[in-house]
């Protein structure tokens, strides 16, 4: 996901119209293994998304279930068995689940199943709670506090009368006391049971601290897996049967892998490995253990499923200007990506087996090339009403965009985060506010949905460059609006914390994450991903109003309109409905008015414009175009931002 951004997905619908279909794929088969081979148990905890398969679980699984040493391989989506726990033992909605998930209250997650730890300990008497007080569903959050212990002992239980040898468990974002404790339950069952936890938690000094603090962890992979996984499986196989080197020589060349060593069980921490994984290395997800989870839950109709796709790891824009605020790639930043023609025959595979047809691409990031070459090659049947959804940069050309919604392109991430220059460069976009507008503009044009969010409180940030932005909103309210305005956070792994001179200064691990690990861990600062800082850059006035402009413009997006239509070949009219705006039909003169307008679908400065229009044969009167884009902009029907203009009506090509 990464985080997967897709928190924000708002695609789901049909299953494709059934075809002659090839001969169903088996499920994935195990070699023939001795007596003895490992049975392993892969566990997705609460809170990943319902609707998704794990894809770190998907590509994980056929690593162990290709290794000679494992006999027997079996996943667990927890998550789908705690949100029917919750709805059918406690009788809460699935409304409750996705609150957590969204994060609606930072560490919420994590506190929940802290109550495992502490057991028949009153939620109200938390010191979490008191960030709950008052809170609209804060009843629905104790009852979770309460049903937490029950779960994971019934699911630990299960694990262990399965005879699993191998407990493997993913964590991202709030799956880490849930891990832990389920972990411990195994563990204090089944103390021969072997718990290992990767996942992007466990990136760096996180991997180190939690398996540091946490006993009931015997492996910790950090990083990348592909290359661990096999070296991994076969020492556990060998410690199982009496046959580990005594000097544990073998362990200690697996990369980034965290084990015990000695009847002490010191904590010892393998150097990360060096280079990274190429995708070539990384095997096709594979999506069945999802399915049957949800299908033997009450919930199956409930759920519009999506399926994960992985084009490529890394970012190529911050490997080059990594983001100020960006902590998403800790120890994996080089981008590299699967030929098309790969990411062609995996999704089709995944559609015609599971009969999906919304498609999710967790990439960081779709490198300009790949964009151009799954735009051409992602060649799926004409009759598959495929939606797919991917993150990209702000700065795609008309081209790009409208070649990714013919490929079925619904919802794009593009990491707008501002439609301030200045904003923008403190955060080291690469991309200025103006390409912004016009990225939102052509998003509306092409039909594509961009999700987005307006990132504030940067060192260096002045109100001044708000109140400009404020007031050119209201020209904006028939483009996609933002999802809210939003204080940044300062997170591991991202310039701002590796370099305080850059302006945030740390105070520490997250008061709500400190709040939320009571009785769990007590030493955070190696082990948490988002940290407190002093507020830096929009004062809080400033933010408040900004907030409420943005809040006018949420509400109001969907029924506002400015469109340029053609009246003839040479002439346009734009027909205007936004909300705060007169309503009103513009008819633009061919000639001069019609070619200007049009030209400015790209962005220009008034030189640049004036040159263009004599490009087309057409000569300008001294400052009659200075005087018409000027009038265009009084209108709200062009955006201005230093000394470009660039037309706001969508419906325009360039």
């Amino acid at each position: 996901m990464t985080g997967v951004g897709v928190e924000l997905l708002q695609i789901g619908h049909g299953r494709p119209e059934p075809e002659p279909e090839p001969e169903p794929e088996p499920e994935p088969s195990l070699p023939m293994v001795e007596e003895g081979a490992l049975s392993v148990t892969l566990v997705c905890m609460p809170w990943a998304l319902v609707d998704m398969p794990s894809l770190a679980i998907s590509t994980i699984a056929p690593l162990f279930a290709g290794n000679g040493e494992v006999g027997r391989l079996d996943a667990l989506y927890a998550n789908i068995r705690w949100l029917d726990y919750l709805t059918h033992r406690v009788g809460l909605a699935r409304e409750h689940y996705e609150l957590v998930v969204d994060a609606e209250v930072l560490g919420v997650g994590e506190w929940i199943f802290s109550s495992c730890f502490r057991p028949d300990t009153d939620p109200r008497k938390t010191s979490f709670f008191e960030l709950l007080r008052g809170h609209e569903q804060v009843d629905a959050y104790c009852e979770m506090f309460r049903a937490a212990p029950r779960f994971v002992d019934e699911l630990g239980q299960e694990i262990v009368e399965s005879r699993a040898d191998v407990v493997g468990l993913t964590t991202t974002f709030d799956q880490n006391i849930a891990s832990f404790a389920l972990a411990r339950r195994v563990k204090e069952l089944s103390p021969t049971t072997v718990t290992v936890l990767g996942g992007a938690n466990c990136d760096g000094v996180q991997g180190t601290a939690i398996h540091q603090a946490r006993t009931e962890i015997d492996y910790v992979v950090r990083g990348e897996a592909e290359h661990s996984i096999g070296p991994l499986v076969a020492h556990i196989a060998a410690s199982r049967s009496g046959r580990t080197d005594p000097q544990d020589e073998a362990v200690r060349t697996i990369p980034g892998l965290c084990w015990r060593s000695g009847p002490d069980g010191t904590s010892v921490s393998n150097p990360l490995g060096t280079r990274p994984i190429f995708m070539d290395a990384v095997p096709e997800p594979v999506y069945d253990h999802y399915f049957r989870e949800l299908d033997g839950s009450a919930l199956t109709e409930l759920v519009d499923v999506k399926l994960p796709l992985e084009a490529s790891r890394g970012c190529w824009w911050g490997a080059k200007h990594h983001c100020t605020f960006c902590g998403l790639n800790g120890s994996a930043m080089a981008h590299r990506a699967k030929p098309p023609e790969r990411v062609q025959a995996e999704a089709s595979r995944a559609i015609q087996r599971h009969n999906v047809l919304d498609l999710v691409f967790t990439d960081n990031i779709l490198g300009p090339d790949h964009v151009r070459q799954l735009t051409s090659d992602l060649a799926l049947p004409a009759d598959w009403d495929v939606r797919l959804f991917a993150e990209v940069k702000s700065n795609l050309g008309f081209h790009h965009l409208e070649a990714l919604a013919r490929a079925g392109f619904t919802q794009l991430q593009p990491g707008v985060e501002s439609l301030s220059t200045p904003v923008l460069r403190l955060m080291r976009k690469g991309v200025t506010g103006w390409q912004n507008v016009r990225f939102l503009r052509d998003c509306t044009t092409c039909r594509i949905f961009p999700s987005w969010n307006v990132l504030v409180g940067f060192p260096g940030e002045d109100d001044g460059e708000y109140t400009a932005l404020i007031e050119s909103l209201p020209a904006l309210h028939h483009l996609t609006a933002p999802d809210g305005v939003h204080r940044i956070q300062l997170t591991r792994f991202s310039p701002y914390f590796d370099d305080p001179q850059l302006g945030l200064q740390t105070l520490g691990p997250s008061g709500e994450l400190t709040c939320a690990y009571e009785g769990v861990v007590d030493a955070l600062d190696d082990l948490v991903y988002v940290f407190d800082s002093e507020p830096a850059g929009i004062s809080a006035g400033m933010y408040e109003t900004l907030s409420e402009a943005v809040g006018v413009w949420m509400a109001n997006s969907s029924t506002s309109r400015l469109v340029a239509l053609p009246v003839s070949e040479n002439s346009l009219v734009v027909v205007d409905d936004r909300y705060g705006w007169p309503s009103r039909e513009l008819v633009l003169s061919p000639g001069l008015e019609t070619e200007a307008y049009r030209a400015l679908a790209k962005g220009r400065t008034l030189p640049a414009l004036a040159r263009q229009l004599d490009d087309l044969g057409m000569s300008v009167i001294d400052g009659r175009l200075a005087a018409l884009v000027e009038e265009w902009t009084t209108l709200g029907l062009t955006f201005r931002e230093g000394s470009t203009y660039l037309a706001l009506a969508t419906g325009l090509r360039w």
